[in-house]
């Protein structure tokens, strides 16, 4: 094998792969009330309600929000690897379903 396809494969390997971690998916929250997820370390949250508006976060860091129903949103965490518990909250009156996810390098 050439020291190319060796220093491909190297690369390959060593090459951090992000990986997602679900929370409170298919929690119905209703009238601004907030689902948090257990602590992780996460780069990045993100979010979705089936009829409302949602916003994410992580920790004491808020987010951005979602522009509607249906709508994911995603929040970059500047502050690097962030441990902390991800949360979604419901952005309106009434009830929705809500889907939260957070990002992190393996």
């Amino acid at each position: 094998m050439g020291i190319l396809a060796v220093l491909t494969i190297a690369l390959l390997c060593s090459a951090g792969l992000a990986s997602a971690s679900s929370y409170c998916g298919g929690q119905k929250l209703a009238n601004l009330k907030s689902c948090r997820g257990i602590a992780r370390t996460q780069t990045e949250v993100r979010g979705m309600g089936n009829l409302h508006s949602v916003c994410v976060g992580a920790g004491s860091i808020a987010g951005g929000c979602s522009t509607g129903p249906g709508q994911w949103v995603s929040t970059h965490l500047i502050t690097g690897p962030y441990f902390a518990e991800p949360w979604i909250e419901d952005n309106a009156d009434g009830e929705t379903t809500v889907w939260g996810e957070s990002l992190c390098c393996a």
